[in-house]
């Protein structure tokens, strides 16, 4: 899971709503900036635990591309899978319909 950007939007989303709560209440500038500073750091240390826990706890997804691939020989010669091994049926011309 792609858990990189998590801190950012929690930052963003706190700190629109400092904006937003500061502009309600008159706030002078030197208030407001005080207030969206500490926000700031308290939602992006909210942000990095939640990140952790995500990646801590939610599997990754399993790709199945990577599994399907051909395998590639030492030499660099690609070693097709045959129909056996990838557990298809080989349906003759009599079969077809």
């Amino acid at each position: 899971m792609n858990t990189k950007k998590i801190p950012l939007v929690v930052m963003l989303l706190g700190a629109l709503v400092t904006c937003i709560v500061t502009h309600i209440n008159h706030y002078n500038l030197h208030d407001l900036l005080v207030a969206l500073f500490i926000s700031l750091i308290c939602f992006l240390i909210l942000g990095i635990i939640i990140r952790l826990l995500l990646d801590k706890y939610v599997p990754l997804p399993v790709e199945e591309e990577e599994e399907e691939k051909d395998e590639v020989s030492d030499e660099g010669e690609i070693i097709e899978k045959s129909a056996e091994e990838e557990g298809d049926s080989i349906e003759t011309d009599d079969q077809q319909v």
